[in-house]
């Protein structure tokens, strides 16, 4: 299930952003044609919802409803709960999700879940999601539709990338000692035959690619570590790694 991802630029200051994002997350319902369970208001906090522009934009008792732990309805019957930092761990049922006053670390938490048919984010402030978009080409208010970018230009490093990523246990939230170690194999190779790439676009592409958030943190610190080294690193078996290399090469 391929996840629509909107994102609506500028900050939540303005109230007219919070109805522009319900709006957005009742196409999405209709548009998945019965998909959708359930929709859940992602916010810092309980108490982001009283007295602020969410309170404003969906009147005080609804929001009242929602910081209690009841439901309000989308226009289109679906049922809306609130969802915080400290309370979101899981999704059981595919679900829309309405991110407000978000930062980049709200939505790495988003990422890392199961069962989110859409997310529609609305940041904190102008460019606290700069990274989620550059990861996900999201849908952008306002402006033409884009296709995904293609974060790795390099052939051979995707396709390392690609075999890394069929190896290792995707469903860890951080790397495993094995998994680690041919993280850094990989890279090493990589370094060798002096291919690099920036560290964030190593971290966005696992992201994309289905590894964890905190696993694709430690990919993009490896990556940092391994390619920024000066003089080219040692290979535990060159000849292996050789194989290894040639591999890669093929797959283009």
């Amino acid at each position: 299930m391929k996840t629509i991802r909107v994102l609506i630029p500028g900050d939540t200051q303005n109230e007219e952003d919070i109805l522009l994002a319900i709006q957005y997350a009742d196409k999405i319902c209709e548009l998945k044609q019965g998909t959708v369970q359930e929709a859940i208001l992602f916010a810092p906090g309980k108490e982001s919802v009283r007295y602020t522009t969410i309170s404003t934009a969906i009147g005080e008792k609804n929001a009242k409803k929602l910081h209690d732990g009841g439901v309000v309805l989308l226009p289109t019957g679906i049922p809306m709960r609130l969802e915080t930092i400290r309370t979101l761990r899981w999704i059981s049922k595919p679900s829309i999700l309405i991110s407000v006053y978000s930062d980049q670390k709200m939505l790495d938490q988003v990422d890392s879940l199961a069962n989110i048919v859409g997310i529609v984010a609305i940041p904190h402030a102008p460019d606290a999601l700069q990274q989620w978009e550059s990861t996900w080409s999201p849908t952008v208010h306002g402006q033409p539709e884009q296709p995904t970018s293609k974060l790795i230009a390099d052939p051979i490093l995707e396709q390392a990338l690609l075999s890394l990523t069929r190896s290792v246990n995707l469903s860890h939230g951080v790397l495993h000692p094995s998994d680690k170690e041919s993280s850094e194999n990989t890279l090493r190779i990589l370094r060798v035959h002096g291919h690099s790439d920036e560290p964030q676009k190593i971290r966005s592409w696992a992201i994309q690619n289905g590894w964890q958030p905190r696993a694709a943190d430690e990919l993009g610190k490896l990556a940092n570590k391994i390619f920024s080294l000066k003089s080219k690193p040692r290979l535990k078996n060159s000849e292996v790694a050789q194989k290894t290399y040639d591999y890669w090469r093929s797959k283009i």
